[in-house]
């Protein structure tokens, strides 16, 4: 989703056209469920990998009903080839916006145990934390991006420093930490988790209807775009 975002948009940008409001929404929409899913692995992994499978375990389950959610939403569970230069390929399923909401609720009344298994169980707390450190100087020289940035001190995110539609009207936070290790970073994956379950919910709540696409110009000259 993330990558067919960025391309969409950067043709987009060289064509001078914007997609339409509902699109924006659905894609948006798409892409914080898909950064829920990958954060939800990247978490599960890393326990994992410090020899704690039983957190891993339990958000397999939780993106599993990512995924299925996705599925029932945009028919397919990585959402791939719905995200097209000029918009959307697919509108959500009637179905869709309560398997999102039910999808939330689940994540809401599941994720805070793990959350607390994680932070309580010193074994893994000396397996990530001061382990892996990306110092905040170096953070800033390689202009990290993402959870790595962010937890290496770099305040910085696109949807918010180089805002587009529909972020620049939605309320989220943009979570920060400075120890830039393993630890630092699965924080921000959780923090993440919460704000886009947030943006979720504003989402559903504020969206439009209208078109799904529009007809993209045929370039006449040499254009350029970035996203």
């Amino acid at each position: 989703v993330a990558y067919g975002l960025a391309l969409a948009r950067a043709v987009e940008a060289a064509l001078g056209v914007e997609a339409p409001p509902r699109a924006s929404h659905l894609r948006a929409l798409m892409a914080e469920m898909e950064r829920i899913a990958n954060h939800l692995g990247d978490f599960g992994a890393v326990c994992n990998d410090a020899s704690f499978a039983l957190i891993q375990a339990h958000c397999a389950v939780l993106r599993e009903k990512v995924l299925r959610a996705a599925h029932t939403a945009f028919d397919h569970r990585l959402m791939r080839d719905r995200i097209v230069p000029g918009g959307v390929t697919t509108d959500i399923a009637a179905d869709g916006i309560a398997a999102i909401r039910s999808l939330i609720a689940d994540i809401k009344a599941l994720f805070p145990a793990l959350v607390e298994l994680y932070d309580n169980t010193a074994s893994l707390q000396d397996r990530t934390v001061t382990t892996g450190t990306v110092q905040p100087d170096l953070a800033r020289q390689y202009a990290s991006g993402g959870y790595v940035g962010r937890a290496s001190g770099r305040n910085f995110d696109v949807r918010r420093n180089l805002a587009y539609a529909p972020y620049d009207k939605l309320a989220f936070e943009v979570p920060v930490l400075e120890a830039g290790d393993v630890n630092a970073r699965i924080w921000i994956r959780i923090r993440e988790i919460e704000q886009s379950l947030s943006l979720i919910a504003q989402l559903l709540d504020r969206m439009p209807q209208g078109a799904l696409q529009i007809d993209l110009p045929t370039a006449t000259a040499p254009c350029e775009g970035m996203a």
